[in-house]
C-alpha cells in the first residue's frame, strides 16, 4: 500500500513540475509589416531584407511558424495589421516577448507619424492602441522609415525597445534593415563575446556601418540611428553609452532574439 502511494506521489509531482515547466516557456511572437513604395529598387531591396528577416526569426530566432506573421506590401492593409495584432494580443501571456518590425515609407501630418499602407495609413496613435492589448512584458518595435522618432513618445513604455533609424526631422528612406538584419545573425556583432547578438549590439554594428557608408560616398548623413528604451519618450541617439550617460540602452543590451550561434 505504501509503495502505491509513493509511485502515486512521485506521478503527481512530476506532473505538477511539467506544468510549471511549461508555464515557464517563453514564447516570442512578431509582426513584420511592409508598406508601399513606388521606387522599383526600394521595393526589391526591402523584398531581400524581409526574406532575410523572415528566414533568420525562424530558422535563428526560432519563432514558430503559427507564432510569425509577414505582411507584404500588398497584404499589409491596415485591417491585415490589426489582425495580426489582435491575435498575438489574445495568445501572448506576460512572459512571452513580443517583436513589430515596420519597414516602408512614413511621413509627418499634423504632427503625427503616419505610416504608408495599401489604402489608409496607420498612425501612431494607432500602433499605440493596438499594442495596448499585447501582454508580452518585453517587446521590441523597430519603425525602418523617415522621420521615425517622431513616435518615440507615443510608443515609449516600460519593458518596450523602440528602434528608429531616423529623426523626426530625416525625412529620407533610411537604409537601416540592409545593415541591421545582417547584423543580428553575424558573430562579428557579438562584441562582448558571449556567444550572441543583443539588439543593442547588432544596433551598434548597424550605426556605425551606415556612418561610414555616408563618409565613403562623400555625402552629409540623412539618417541617425536612435533607441528609447527607458520609457521616457527621449531617444538616444548612442545608445551604447548608457553605463556611463544614464540613456537608453539597458534594456536593447539585454534583449536577445536568437539563443546563439
Amino acid at each position: 500500500m505504501a509503495h502505491g502511494i509513493v509511485i502515486t506521489a512521485c506521478v503527481v509531482s512530476l506532473a505538477i513540475a511539467m506544468v510549471a515547466q511549461d508555464r515557464l516557456e517563453v514564447e516570442t511572437y512578431a509582426v513584420v509589416v511592409s508598406g508601399v513604395g513606388k521606387d522599383p529598387q526600394d521595393l526589391v531591396a526591402r523584398g531581400q531584407v524581409l526574406s532575410d528577416l523572415r528566414n533568420y526569426l525562424s530558422e535563428k530566432a526560432f519563432i514558430k511558424p503559427e507564432r510569425l506573421t509577414v505582411l507584404a506590401p500588398d497584404a499589409a492593409t491596415a485591417q491585415e495589421v490589426k489582425k495580426a495584432i489582435d491575435a498575438v494580443a489574445r495568445s501572448a501571456r506576460e512572459a512571452d516577448r513580443f517583436i513589430l518590425y515596420y519597414i516602408g515609407q512614413a511621413n509627418l501630418a499634423g504632427g503625427s507619424l503616419r505610416f504608408n499602407l495599401p489604402g489608409p495609413d496607420v498612425t501612431q496613435d494607432d500602433w499605440t492602441r493596438w499594442l495596448s492589448g499585447v501582454k508580452a512584458k518585453t517587446q521590441l518595435v523597430v519603425l525602418d522609415c523617415p522621420c521615425a522618432a517622431a513616435a518615440a513618445k507615443a510608443l515609449a513604455r516600460p519593458g518596450r525597445v523602440v528602434v528608429m533609424p531616423a529623426t523626426e526631422t530625416q525625412v529620407y528612406s533610411p537604409r537601416f534593415s540592409m545593415h541591421f538584419v545582417p547584423a543580428l545573425a553575424r558573430p562579428q556583432s557579438d562584441t562582448n563575446r558571449d556567444g550572441r547578438v543583443s539588439v543593442l549590439e547588432a544596433f551598434t554594428a548597424t550605426a556605425r556601418e551606415i556612418e561610414q557608408w555616408y563618409r565613403q560616398m562623400k555625402l552629409l548623413p540623412t539618417e541617425t540611428p536612435c533607441i528609447e528604451d527607458n520609457g521616457d519618450g527621449r531617444p538616444s541617439e548612442q545608445p551604447w553609452r548608457y553605463s556611463q550617460d544614464g540613456c537608453d540602452g539597458r534594456l536593447a543590451a539585454e534583449f536577445v532574439l536568437a539563443p546563439g550561434f
